[in-house]
C-alpha cells in the first residue's frame, strides 16, 4: 500500500543524495520512486517530466510534485516539495554560514569530483536500464537518436521535448510518415527588503523555463548589478555551493537570501524561487486528468517516453567528458558503472564511497 509516509521518504533520500543537477536527480529519483518502492511506473515518470519541462522554474520539484499530485491530490505535492527541498535547504544554509562566516569550504570541493564520478556512472546504468522499458519499438528508437542528437548539440531540451511528443503523434497518425523517416547575522528582518526580495524570485520562479541552470544570470542580474547585494565573487561562490550541494541547482536562491537577511531571507527565497511553478503544476494536471484519455494526447505522451532516455544518456555523455578526464576518477566512475549494470546495489551507497574515494585521492 502506497503511503505518504513511503512518498516523503523516498524524496527526503532523493533531495539527500540528488548530486549532479536536475538528470542526477531524476537518476536516484527513478531508483527510489520506480525500482525500489514502486509508488509509481516509468509511465507516471515520463509524465511528471513532460508536466515539469513545459513548467517555468527547476525542473526535479516539478516533477516531484506531480507524482504526489498524482498519488495523494494537493497534500502529496506539498509534502513532495517539501521532502525533496528540506535537505538541500538545510545544507546550503549550513554551508553559506560557513562560507560567508570563514570565507572557505575546506574539503568540500574535493569530496564533490568523487561523488560526480559516481553520479556520471549512475546517470549512464538509469539511461541503459529506463530505455530497456520505454523504448518499445522502432518508433520510439528513431525518436530517441533524434533527441539524443539534439541534446548532444545543446538543442533547448524544452522545444527537444515538444517535438519528440509531436513526432511520435505524426508517426502514429499522419499517413505514409513512416515510409518518410561572514559573520552572518542569521536572523534579520525588514519588511521592505523582505518584500523585494519575495518579488524577485517570484518573479524568477514564474517566468525563467529552461531549469535551474537558466534562472542563473537572471538571479546574478538583479542580485549583483541592479541591488549590488551580492559581489560578483560572492555570488559566483554561492553558485559553486549550489552545484556542491545535492538538490536542484536553484537552491543558490537560499544563498541570495541567506546573505542579504539571514534565516528569514533564506526562507523567503527559497520559497518564492519553487513556488509559482507548484502552482502553475496543479492547474496543468487538472487539465490533463480531463484529456490524458485522448489518442493524440497518449500518443504524444509516448514520443515523450524517448526523449526522456536521450536526456539521461546525453547528460551522462557529456558528464564523462567533464568527471572521467582525470584517469583515477575515470577508471572509479567505469568499475561503478559496471557493478551498477551487473549487481543490485544501492545508488546512495555508491555516491558515499565516491565521497571516500574522493578523501583518498585528494
Amino acid at each position: 500500500m502506497k503511503t505518504l509516509k513511503d512518498l516523503a521518504k523516498a524524496l527526503f533520500k532523493v533531495g539527500l543524495f540528488g548530486f549532479g543537477g536536475g538528470i542526477g536527480m531524476l537518476a536516484i529519483l527513478r531508483n527510489e520512486c520506480v525500482k525500489k518502492k514502486k509508488l509509481i511506473d516509468d509511465d507516471d515518470l515520463c509524465t511528471a517530466v513532460a508536466m515539469g519541462q513545459i513548467l517555468p522554474g527547476p525542473f526535479i520539484p516539478n516533477y516531484c510534485e506531480y507524482i504526489g499530485y498524482h498519488l495523494f491530490g494537493m497534500k502529496g505535492a506539498a509534502i513532495a516539495a517539501i521532502a525533496l527541498l528540506l535537505p538541500s535547504f538545510v545544507l546550503m544554509v549550513i554551508l553559506s554560514w560557513f562560507y560567508l562566516t570563514y570565507q572557505s569550504l575546506p574539503g568540500v570541493a574535493q569530496i564533490f569530483k568523487g561523488i560526480s564520478a559516481v553520479m556520471t556512472s549512475i546517470i549512464l546504468w538509469a539511461a541503459y536500464d529506463m530505455g530497456k522499458v520505454l523504448i518499445k519499438d522502432i518508433k520510439g528508437l528513431i525518436i530517441f537518436f533524434f533527441a539524443l542528437v539534439l541534446f548532444l548539440v545543446k538543442f533547448d531540451p524544452i522545444f527537444t521535448v515538444l517535438l519528440c511528443g509531436f513526432l511520435r503523434v505524426m508517426l502514429d497518425y499522419v499517413k505514409n510518415v513512416e515510409r518518410c523517416l561572514l559573520a552572518v547575522p542569521l536572523f534579520v528582518f525588514e519588511p521592505k527588503k523582505a518584500l523585494t526580495l519575495a518579488a524577485i524570485f517570484l518573479k524568477i520562479g514564474a517566468i525563467i523555463f529552461g531549469g535551474g541552470y537558466a534562472a542563473i544570470p537572471f538571479i546574478k542580474n538583479e542580485v549583483c548589478t541592479t541591488r549590488t547585494w551580492l559581489t560578483p565573487q560572492e555570488f559566483l561562490n554561492g553558485m559553486a555551493l549550489g552545484q556542491m550541494t545535492p538538490g536542484p541547482v536553484a537552491i543558490t536562491a537560499t544563498f541570495v537570501g541567506l546573505k542579504v537577511m539571514g534565516i528569514p531571507g533564506a526562507i523567503i527565497a527559497s520559497f518564492c524561487i519553487f513556488i509559482p511553478s507548484f502552482i502553475m503544476l496543479i492547474v496543468l494536471v487538472k487539465i490533463y486528468k480531463r484529456i490524458c484519455n485522448n489518442k493524440f494526447v497518449m500518443s504524444f505522451f509516448t514520443g515523450i517516453k524517448s526523449a526522456v532516455v536521450a536526456i539521461l544518456l546525453s547528460t551522462g555523455i557529456s558528464f564523462v567528458l567533464l568527471n572521467w578526464v582525470n584517469v583515477p576518477y575515470g577508471i572509479f566512475g567505469l568499475i561503478i558503472l559496471i557493478i551498477l549494470l551487473l549487481l543490485k546495489i544501492e545508488p546512495i551507497f555508491l555516491i558515499l564511497s565516491g565521497a571516500i574515494f574522493s578523501l583518498i585521492i585528494g
